[in-house]
């Protein structure tokens, strides 16, 4: 698609451009969340670009209010030394070991001081650093430019150039202006008129294609009508038909290997591209279609999944009741069929709808559903978001003893799966039965999952309770949990 390819081009060419113009000393690339990791990617590969001398280091640490990451940068960048270093011993190659960590009395200075050690513990042929600045979340932009001001005039760390990756809305870019004509500008962005036209072609080109040709032209590739391709190492092209009448007759159930999994795809495609152009009634009328193709096809599954997001085309198309309706049988479909998980996820959409709706009993029930969904399904992060969820449902309906049970019983959960053990539930009928045996997940998982917010929530009854040791200790806690 030309959207998305000259967008690429545009990006690659300024990446290039920086690699070999080495007077500049800062790139700033402005793009958007989506396409973020996307830049990243090619951002990182220009190390390996033929005229590149210098090293690269990536930095993805966010800056916020309660840190400003500098220190965690520092981490990163002897990590990625020390990662350098092990790879090109493997190639013979030499690169200096890092000195002991620098310390000083600011975050910022010790930085420096980490940036100019990596200057001298250098390889014969390296020429400076290029540091890429990517943090996640940049909550204080004001704090960080000026930060970033500072390291740019340091005379020890001239030889530093710098990638700044900023989605929107951009806020380093006083940084470029601050070194004026040593500083290049892009935009990795994609016109979203343009790219649903691009898609809007493809698809009907697509579905204007004879099932009978190659398989480029069937899924809307630039090919001249009639004209098929030889036959690759023995294998003729084969058309969605014919696909499904071999597969019967080998007696294989593949449902949408064939003609059926080709409209499935054509339905998901034109309602996404539907609800992206605002036409949300458009949308549901593909996704239903969707369902229906997964229904007929005995894929519960995939059913389930399209339910859940023909459910949200619904809440665009402003029809609440149907959403309603649409949830909770995928949830009913997915406890039948076995996948928990996904009835879990109906729940919590189901609660969601309750209280916008006012309901607040009606979603304390499906959160409280969602949790027993997800403990079934052994999913430590979805059984801790349900009973958040809950938990403040049943504080909502002014139950704060109830709260206090589900969140506590949540942290449970939290711990236990950080311990990697089970955690059995209570009294029957208790909301501790929605805790059970939950397979333990990384620590990283588990804390980005919502048992810091628990803690905190916690904390802050335990506080209007007067327990100021518990509050104190949940604080602490939820401050591990992060």
């Amino acid at each position: 698609m030309e959207s998305f390819a000259r967008a690429i081009r545009d990006l690659t060419d300024t990446l290039s451009w920086f690699v070999r113009a080495r007077e500049v000393r800062v790139l700033h690339v402005r793009t958007s969340d989506e396409l973020r990791a996307t830049a990243l990617r090619f951002i990182a590969a220009q190390e390996l670009h033929p005229e590149n001398r210098s090293p690269w280091v990536i930095l993805e640490d966010p800056s916020t209010t309660d840190s400003d990451g500098w220190l965690a940068r520092v981490e990163r960048l002897r990590a990625q030394h020390a990662f350098r270093r092990d790879r090109m011993a493997e190639e013979r190659e030499h690169l200096p070991e890092l000195p002991e960590r620098p310390t000083a009395a600011e975050s910022l200075a010790t930085f420096g001081a980490q940036l100019a050690q990596l200057l001298d513990a250098r390889a014969d042929w390296h020429e400076g650093l290029v540091v890429v600045l990517a943090p996640t979340r940049v909550e204080r932009p004001r704090a960080v430019c000026d930060a970033l001001r500072a390291l740019l005039d340091a005379r020890p760390l001239g030889a530093v150039r710098w990638v700044l990756l900023d989605p929107e809305p951009a806020a380093l870019e006083p940084v470029a202006a601050h070194v004026g004509e040593q500083a290049m500008r892009t935009v990795f962005l994609v016109d979203e008129a343009e790219a649903q036209r691009d898609l809007a072609n493809m698809l009907d080109a697509a579905e204007r294609a004879p099932t009978d040709i190659s398989g480029p032209a069937r899924i809307g590739a630039a090919w001249p009508p009639g004209v098929s391709p030889p036959p690759r190492l023995g294998w003729p092209s084969a058309d969605p038909e014919t696909i499904d009448a071999l597969l019967r007759e080998e007696g294989l159930d593949l449902p949408l290997a064939g003609a059926r999994g080709t409209e499935l795809g054509r339905a998901v495609l034109r309602g996404a591209q539907a609800l992206r152009r605002g036409h949300a009634a458009q949308a549901v009328q593909h996704q239903t279609r969707a369902c229906t193709i997964c229904i007929e096809s005995g894929l519960l599954r995939e059913a389930t999944i399209m339910q859940l997001v023909l459910g949200a085309y619904l809440v665009a198309a402003g029809d609440a009741g149907r959403a309603m309706q649409t949830y909770a049988s995928a949830s009913t479909q997915a406890e039948r069929a076995g996948i928990p998980d996904l009835g879990a996820q109906a729940q919590l959409a189901l609660g969601a709808l309750h209280l916008r709706a006012g309901e607040q009993p009606e979603a304390a029930v499906a959160y409280a559903r969602g949790a027993a969904l997800a403990r079934k399904a052994g999913s430590a992060i979805l059984t801790i978001e349900a009973m958040r969820l809950a938990g403040q449902a049943q504080l909502d309906l002014g139950h704060e003893e109830e709260a206090v049970r589900v969140w506590a019983a949540a942290l449970e959960v939290a711990e236990a799966a950080l311990a990697g053990t089970a955690v059995a539930g209570a009294e029957p009928g208790a909301p501790e039965r929605a805790l059970a045996t939950v397979n333990g997940p990384s620590a990283a998982e588990v804390k980005a999952s919502s048992a810091a917010e628990v803690a905190r929530s916690l904390a802050a009854i335990m506080k209007k309770r007067g327990l100021k040791e518990k509050a104190t200790a949940l604080e602490e806690r939820s401050r591990d949990l992060e």
